[in-house]
C-alpha cells in the first residue's frame, strides 16, 4: 500500500509537472502570458530538484538522522543568557511546528480557492496543457484530481525539506554551543574551589596540596578529553553533512538564481498589469526569503564552528600538565581549519552568496528595465 501511495503521488507530480512545462513551451510566443507561466514552472522545478535529492540520497540521508541519535540538545538552554537570543537547541522545536501547520493552511487555502474557482468558472486547478480534450466531466475531473495530489505533494515536499535542512544544521549549531559551553566551564571552577582547601593545609602537609592539585588536573583532563571526543564527532558528522547536501544546494541555488533573473524579466515584461506585477514581486520575495534561510544557517554552521578554538583558547590552562595542553592545542588546531557548507564544493552556502544573487538578479531588472524605457522613448519619437 505504502508503495502503490507514492507511485500514485509520483506519477500525478510528474505529470502535472510536464503539462506546466509544456503550457510554457506552447506560449513561447506570447512573451507576456510565457512569463506569466515560467513561475509556475520554476515553482514545480524546485520541488522536483527536492524530491529527487531526498531520493537519490535516501541512504545518506538516513545516514546522516542516525548519526544525530549520538547527540543530545534537550538539556541546552533554548535563549542564550547573554544576549537573549534564541539558541539554535531553541530553534529545533520552533522548526517542528512551522513543518506542520503553515503546511495544513496553506494546502488548505490552495484547496478551497481552487474549488471555488472550478466550481464557478469550470476551470483547472493548475493551468496546464493537455494533448487532449479536458472539457467532458470525467477526464475533467481525473485531471484536477490528479493535479490536487500534485499540489499537496508539492506544497509538504516544499514545507519538509528545508525544515530538515534547518534540524540537521541546529542540530550541529547545538553540538558545537554545547561544546564551547563545556570548555569554557573547564576555567577556574575547580580550581577555585580546590585552591581554598589547598591553601587551608598548605602549612600542614604540602603532600595533602601536591594531591588536591593532581585531583583537580585529573577532573579537567577527564573533561577535556571527553570535549575532544564530542569535538570529533561533531566534525565527522559536520563532514557526512557537506557530502550529502552539496549537490542539492547546488541545484537549489541554480534553480534559485535562475528564477529570480526570470521573475525579474516577467516583472519588467508586465509592468502595464498591476496585478500581475505584484505577482511577481511576492514570488520574488518569498525566493529570496528561501535563499536567505538556506544562506543563514550555512553562516551560522561556520560561526559557531570558528568560536570552538576561542573557547579552548580561553580555558585556564596556564600552569596545567603538558599533556592537558596539547590537548586544547590539538582542539585550537582542528577548530580552525575554515569548515563552510557548500552548493557543489565551490560556492560557499553563506551570506556573501545570498547578496551576491540577489545583486545579480536586481542588476538584470535594472537592465531590462532601462531597456524597456528605451524602446518606449524610440516608440513614441517614431
Amino acid at each position: 500500500v505504502n508503495r502503490l501511495y507514492k507511485t500514485v503521488c509520483v506519477v500525478c507530480y510528474y505529470s502535472s509537472f510536464t503539462c506546466a512545462f509544456m503550457d510554457t513551451f506552447v506560449h513561447r510566443y506570447d512573451l507576456t502570458e510565457a512569463m506569466k507561466k515560467v513561475r509556475v514552472f520554476f515553482a514545480m522545478s524546485l520541488v522536483a530538484w527536492m524530491h529527487f535529492s531526498l531520493s537519490y540520497y535516501k541512504r545518506d540521508v538516513e545516514h546522516l538522522l542516525s548519526m544525530t541519535d549520538s547527540f543530545t540538545w534537550e538539556e541546552l538552554p533554548t535563549r542564550d543568557p547573554d544576549t537573549g537570543y534564541l539558541t539554535k537547541a531553541g530553534y529545533i522545536p520552533i522548526i517542528q511546528s512551522l513543518t506542520k501547520y503553515p503546511a495544513g493552511l496553506v494546502a488548505s487555502f490552495h484547496l478551497i480557492q481552487s474549488a471555488v474557482r472550478m466550481v464557478s468558472n469550470h476551470e483547472l486547478m493548475l493551468t496546464s496543457w493537455f494533448p487532449f480534450d479536458i472539457s467532458a466531466t470525467p477526464v475533467y475531473v481525473f485531471a484536477n484530481l490528479t493535479q490536487a495530489i500534485a499540489s499537496l505533494f508539492a506544497i509538504f515536499i516544499n514545507s519538509g525539506f528545508p525544515s530538515l535542512y534547518a534540524t540537521l544544521l541546529c542540530v550541529a549549531c547545538s553540538q558545537l554551543e554545547k561544546l564551547t559551553a563545556a570548555l569554557l566551564d573547564i576555567r577556574q571552577t575547580h580550581i577555585t574551589n580546590d585552591q581554598g582547601s589547598g591553601d587551608e593545609t598548605k602549612n600542614n602537609d604540602s603532600n595533602r596540596q601536591t594531591l588536591i592539585f593532581d585531583e583537580v588536573f585529573h577532573h579537567m583532563r577527564k573533561q577535556l578529553n571527553q570535549c575532544v571526543r564530542h569535538h570529533q564527532d561533531i566534525k565527522r558528522y559536520m563532514a557526512v553533512l557537506e557530502d550529502t547536501m552539496n549537490l542539492e544546494m547546488c541545484g537549489l541555488f541554480l534553480i534559485f538564481l535562475s528564477a529570480m533573473c526570470l521573475d525579474a524579466l516577467s516583472i519588467v515584461t508586465n509592468l502595464s498589469d498591476i496585478a500581475d506585477a505584484l505577482q511577481g514581486l511576492v514570488f520574488y520575495i518569498l525566493l529570496a526569503g528561501s535563499l536567505y534561510v538556506y544562506s543563514w544557517l550555512g553562516e551560522e554552521l561556520s560561526t559557531h564552528a570558528e568560536k570552538v578554538s576561542d573557547a579552548a583558547w580561553g580555558c585556564d590552562w596556564v600552569g596545567t600538565p603538558v599533556p592537558l595542553q596539547r590537548s586544547l592545542i590539538f582542539i585550537i588546531a582542528t577548530a580552525n581549519k575554515e569548515f563552510r557548507l557548500t552548493a557543489g564544493k565551490f560556492v560557499p552556502v553563506c551570506n556573501k552568496t545570498m547578496m551576491n544573487m540577489i545583486n545579480q538578479s536586481i542588476s538584470v531588472f535594472m537592465f531590462l528595465l532601462h531597456v524597456r524605457d528605451k524602446n518606449t522613448e524610440h516608440s513614441q519619437l517614431v
